[in-house]
Formats: C-alpha cells, structure tokens, sequence
C-alpha cells in the first residue's frame, strides 16, 4: 500500500511538472508574439530559434572519455555533432549516406562583463537576462575580466575576479526562471594559450561541450604561455576576439548571433542626441566620421579612449566574423549592465534585439523633438555601403545624364529597384524627364538594394523647396533591420533645412512618417497626404539647439504652398 501511495505521489509531482514546463513554453510563445513588432520579425525569430526550445540538459556518461579523443579536428567534429544529436527529436542528426547529415546551428551570444563591486547591484537582472535568453534558445558565452590589473599580481587579480564571478553565479543558480529548469555554468580558465607570442582559443570545446548540455561558459580572460608555463590576464575583448576566430572555424556547427560589450559608460556617444549614444551604427559608412566625432573635444580623454576601444574592437569582431562566414548578420550591441539587467522584452536592449534584431527605438528618430527618447545603449553591425550623390560633390551640371555618363549612377538597375519596391509599372520617359534638371540629392545603397531620390520643386510663390520623390526599398530587403532608418537620417541630414514628402492616405507606412514629421495635412482634392520637417519649424515646435533666432513662419500659407504643389505633381507609377 505504502509503494502504491508512493507511485501516486511520484505521478502527480511529475505531472504538475510537466504542466509548469508547458504552461512555461506556452507563455514564452506568447510574450515572443508580444514582443515583436510585426508578424514577419516573429516570424523570422520562431524560424532561427524553434530548434533551441526543446534543448535538453542530459548528463552524458562517456562525456570525460569522449573529450580525451580530442586529438583531432574530426575527432573533434564528432564528439560535438554527439552532443548536438541530444536536442529535439525533429532536430536530431540524420546520416544520409557517410557524409551529409542535418543538425540544429547554436546561436551563440558573446557577452564581455567588467566585472566590479560598484555593478554588484545588477548582478542579480543580468543572471535574469542571460537566463531569459537562454529560454529564448540563444546559447551565451560570457567573458569576465577586470577594469585594471596593471597594478596587481596574477594571483590577487584572479582571486578578486572569481570573488566576483562567484556572486554572478549564485545569481545565475537562483534565478527565477518560470517553470524552466535551472540554468547550470560552467568556468573556463585554460581556454587561450600563447605560442611563440601568437594567442589562440585551441581548446574551444571547453565552451563548445558545455553550450551543447545548455550550460553557460564563464570564461576568465587568461593567457596560458607554453613556452614558460606562466599566465597572465589579457582584455577581455581581445579575448572575445579569439575566441569569436575559433567558434568561425565550427560555422556549420554554430552561429555568432550577438556580440555585446557591457560597458558603464553605455554606448557611443553623438553630439546630435546630447552625447547619450548613437542608437544604430552602420559602419561601412559611419565609423570614420564617429571617430573623428570623438575626438571633437566633448569627452574627457579617458572616457574617449574607452569609447573608441569598444567601437574599434566591435568593428574587428565584426569584419572577422563577416570575412570567415560571409554573412553580415552578426550584431554588436554595448550597453550599461543596470540597462541589461531591466526585465522587460521590450526594454532590454539585448533580449529586445534577439526577438526583433532591431535597436529599443529607431535611429531616424528626430534627435531635437522631445518625444524621442534618450538612451543609453548602440546597436552596431557592419552594414551596407552608402553613395550620397549631391551638388556639392559633382563639378559638372547636376543633372541626371551627367551622373549616368559618369558611370556614378546606373539608370537600368534604379529604374528596375522602383519598379520593384513599389510593385507597379513606371512611367519611365516621363518620370526621368521630370526628375533630368530638378535632382538634388540621390541617395544609393549597395548594389542598388535601396534608394532615395529628392528634387528640387518650386512652390507657387517661387521658393524652393527640397521633395523626397522616391523612397525605395528592394522587395528583398523590405524588413531588414535599420535599412530604412540609414536611408531616411541620410535624407534628412542632407536637406536639414526644409523637406517636404507625400504619400496615399491610405498607406501603412504612414505611421512610420507620422513619427518623422514636424507636421502633416491632407489635401483635398486628392488621395494625398503630405509631410514636412526641417529646422525652419524648430521655432514652432521648440527652440533651436543652437540657441540662434528664427523668422516666423507663416503655417496656413506653407500649408497651402505644399497642398498645391503634391496636388500638382504628375503620378510617377500607371
């Protein structure tokens, strides 16, 4: 009696735990469709991380004597595809053959934490954020390393270090995690070694191993030198860079989703938001112009040195990953640790990214309106190439044929991108008529994957004024994260003074304008909203940055100006 009242015990322990586990899934799929902001960004997240949610955390019996066959590059492979073959059911490798099988990619978050008493107090949210991503199937490898160890010996620098680790961990072992079983860690030590002066991470299995059974690697950023047997300790973010080179060499084993540097001065700093940080960096086209920012003068040497550090040091990691997996997906992200450790999707920078791949607010945001939130946190990624033609960088007659004779632009493929963002047949003669002797600024992106077209259109008062013509973005990369916000800062950086643009009533993208504007009106006469925006509205909506005077503006009349003009202006499409 007592075995049968034991067995019943036993069964209804098990099944209130498998009910947690699943009323736990169930609310994670919610708050993932909660988070994102259009059904294709959920869309895009469940396809890269489905196969992460059943990861289990199996105990592996033959796992010490299956790492003593690490002798080799494909004993190495098959102790880890072992490992990968213990997630899901649907996700298990499959052999075809001798050769091809499938297996699930884990992606890999790198997180580099300076580790100090006085972030001792966000301790407890960054366990909870690294252990929410892990439910969200990203796999963290977290790199510990100190401010400054110049000053102190081997030993007290790694006593102080796993002191403060230890704390980390307790946090990361106690966390709440909803119904999800805990999340174990594991610390590395021995990870890099140094011959003949060169550093590498040879020994990545002992990350690789441990993010397979979904436990999370702590590794201390030390140095083991083969030709004297001592260690020292090296900046943690060079030590994320060799390890970021050994996880490329496992690409079809893993990807390097995120790579995030927690930093207590926050992101890059832009004079245009008030020094708090660049939201969205494309490097490609903006790293030589934030360097040259930073050493304007309006940081403290110190703090500009750390900037640059980080931006340099992202930008490497960044360029590393794209070169060896060819793909630019990979994202940077630095940010405050009290910024990483807020409990909330749509807050946290880092969680919100993984869901959305996009920064907490966008970067073409107006700076100078109030309603824009200041943060503290830049996303960076490698980005696209940009080419802004404009007057001021042409010696000839600005004007379309020019541009096409100097090989600067590409009519055929600019024609093909409008046809193709917009979905309709233009009307090519009349439009490249229109546009021949009126262009002010076209804006290109990469091979022709997004454009801008502005003119110069005269009002019936005779003024001009600066009309965004076109905007558009190839089918293909319609929803790429920032491609659009790169584009529109680009325009209204290039036309700071007045910018006029119009688009149907009924446009979805409307909302996305209504946030840009200074103003909007809808003509009556046509299916036609129009937008403005420009500095010399800063009067009406504020004062000036630069504390300078402006003209007042006759509102009604510039409304009617523009109402007139938008409804004037010749359909472009059939």
């Amino acid at each position: 009696m007592s075995q049968l009242t034991k067995a019943n015990r036993q069964f209804i322990s098990n099944f209130k735990i498998s009910d947690l586990t699943t009323k736990a899934k169930r609310d994670l799929i919610l708050s993932i469709l909660r988070s994102t902001t259009t059904k294709r960004e959920a869309k895009i997240f469940l396809n890269k991380y489905q196969d992460q949610f059943e990861f289990q955390h199996s105990s592996h019996r033959n796992l010490s004597r299956d790492v003593r066959c690490f002798t080799s590059k494909e004993n190495q492979s098959n102790v880890i595809e072992k490992y990968m073959r213990s997630i899901n059911s649907a996700a298990k490798a499959q052999r075809n053959g001798n050769s091809n099988h499938s297996k699930v990619v884990l992606r890999v978050a790198l997180f580099k934490i300076t580790m100090s008493s006085n972030i001792q107090e966000d301790y407890k949210g960054i366990a909870d954020t690294l252990n929410r991503l892990v439910q969200l199937g990203v796999s963290p490898i977290v790199v510990c390393g100190l401010e400054d160890v110049s000053g102190r010996s081997f030993k007290l620098a790694s006593s102080y270090l796993s002191e403060q680790v230890e704390l980390l961990l307790q946090f990361l072992l106690n966390a709440d995690v909803n119904g999800f079983k805990p999340i174990q860690t594991s610390l590395t030590r021995s990870l890099l070694k140094e011959v003949n002066g060169c550093v590498s991470a040879e020994m990545i299995e002992q990350v690789l191993i441990p993010m397979h059974q979904g436990t999370i690697p702590i590794v201390f950023p030390i140095v083991y030198n083969a030709h004297d047997g001592l260690q020292r300790f090296i900046e943690p973010k060079d030590a994320m860079y060799h390890i970021c080179l050994a996880l490329t060499e496992c690409n079809t084993m893993l990807s390097v989703e995120k790579v995030v540097f927690i930093e207590p001065l926050g992101g890059i700093p832009s004079i245009e938001r008030n020094q708090t940080s660049h939201v969205f960096i494309n490097l490609s086209q903006e790293i030589t112009d934030i360097i040259s920012e930073l050493y304007i003068g309006h940081l403290d040497p110190i703090s500009r040195d750390i900037h640059l550090a980080n931006l340099e040091s992202l930008s490497d990691i960044l360029n590393l990953v794209s070169e060896r997996t060819h793909t630019d997906e990979t994202t940077g992200i630095i940010t405050t640790p009290s910024v990483l450790s807020l409990n909330d999707d749509q807050l946290n920078p880092v969680v919100y990214n993984v869901l959305t791949d996009r920064p907490v607010i966008s970067s073409s945001l107006p700076s100078a309106l109030q309603r824009t939130p200041q943060i503290s946190t830049s996303i960076v990624k490698k980005g696209f190439e940009v080419t802004v033609l404009d007057r001021d960088c042409y010696e000839e007659e600005f004007k379309l044929e020019n541009l096409v004779k100097s090989k600067l632009l590409d009519k055929d493929k600019l024609v093909n991108l409008l046809i193709d963002s917009f979905g309709k047949n233009l009307r090519t003669d009349a439009y490249l008529d229109r546009i021949e002797n009126s262009i002010a600024t076209l804006i290109i992106v990469g091979d022709y994957e997004g454009a801008a077209i502005v003119t110069w259109e005269e009002l019936n008062n005779g003024d001009k004024v600066a009309y965004l013509d076109k905007f558009a973005i190839a089918k293909r990369n319609q929803g790429i994260p920032g491609l659009a916000d790169v584009i529109f800062k680009l325009i209204t950086q290039s036309h700071q003074g007045e910018l006029l643009w119009r688009s149907r009533a009924n446009n979805p993208v409307n909302k996305w304008y209504f946030e840009r504007c200074r103003g909007c009106s809808r003509t009556p006469r046509s299916p036609w909203m129009f937008f403005y925006t420009g500095e010399i509205y800063n009067r009406r909506m504020g004062t000036k940055l630069d504390g300078s005077e402006q003209s007042k503006i006759d509102i009604t009349e510039k409304l009617q100006l523009y109402s007139d003009l938008v409804e004037n202006l010749e359909a472009s499409f059939y």
